[in-house]
């Protein structure tokens, strides 16, 4: 485009001087005006050409910017794409992690209940085991009927009849009830980590008199003598307390002179360790 420009610039000027040239002979003059011709023709042709290629150029790059448009507007379709995909793999990572975290707090909720469903099993293994040995060291005197050992609600106990102890509404022990009294507390003191209750219970037959208004001043001083006994044979204090149930608490209904006799009792209690209570420590957690 540059050369063509100074080319148009010549042939103008040469018809300038052709214009002021009055000197020069007719011949030569037409030559000259032929040749001036001939150069702007051929300026013309190439102001034409440039002309058709810029056009075509022009062409080019409008096809060029189109498809440039083109793949821009699929790029950004494609962005966008992205974009909804990334939001949603973002939601989909928050929902991941939450479900983690939960899965984490189902884990560790699974984990703490198999620890204390292990504490549980140990404690009763612990409890059983405990059981067996009671019944070996106290196998003569079960054998000879003096106690039998029980699991009575959930708790371990040795009962003695009260008939073998007290004579009929008396507090005062037999000679002989005693010496099992003491046997027993021998064994007792084989276990120093745990303690025991004595229970006295009646029969549902009043008793009133002066020194016992109820069955509840009966039972509860002839569970203070037999544990006066235990603490004599070297049971500590400290292990061991006394209660009664008066006839509130019977092993069978008091309808017959046997059943009242059973009824009439003494019970050693194995109090249960706090270790043994399923799920105590949760519950003091909360």
């Amino acid at each position: 485009m540059k050369g063509i420009g100074i080319l148009v610039g010549a042939v103008v000027a040469g018809l300038f001087l052709l214009a002021g040239g009055c000197g020069i002979p007719e011949e030569q003059h037409n030559k000259d005006i032929a040749a001036l011709k001939q150069q702007m023709a051929d300026a013309k042709k190439s102001c034409d050409e440039a002309k058709a290629q810029l056009g075509k150029e022009k062409e080019e790059l409008a096809g060029q910017k189109k498809s440039c448009d083109d793949s821009l507007a699929v790029a950004l379709d494609q962005n966008h794409i992205l974009e909804t995909k990334v939001s949603s793999m973002g939601q989909n990572v928050q929902q991941l992690l939450g479900e983690k975290g939960e899965l984490a707090r189902e884990r560790e909720r699974l984990s703490s209940e198999i620890e204390e469903l292990k504490r549980m099993r140990a404690a009763a293994e612990a409890r059983n085991a405990e059981f067996r040995s009671l019944l070996e060291k106290l196998r003569k005197m079960i054998d000879a009927g003096t106690l039998q050992v029980k699991l009575r609600n959930g708790r371990m106990l040795v009962q003695m009849s009260s008939d073998v102890l007290f004579p009929p509404a008396s507090i005062q022990l037999k000679k002989e009830a005693k010496a099992a009294i003491t046997e027993l507390a021998e064994t007792l003191k084989t276990f120093p980590d745990r303690k025991f209750q004595v229970v006295g219970h009646s029969d549902s037959d009043p008793i009133r008199n002066e020194r016992f208004p109820s069955n509840w001043e009966l039972s509860t001083q002839r569970a203070v003598e037999v544990v006066k006994i235990m603490i004599q044979a070297g049971v500590p204090p400290e292990m061991i307390n006394a209660a009664g149930s008066a006839e509130f608490d019977p092993l069978v209904p008091n309808d017959s002179p046997e059943n009242k006799t059973m009824n009439r009792r003494v019970e050693i209690i194995f109090m249960p360790k706090i270790d043994e209570l399923p799920g105590f420590d949760q519950v003091l957690a909360k």
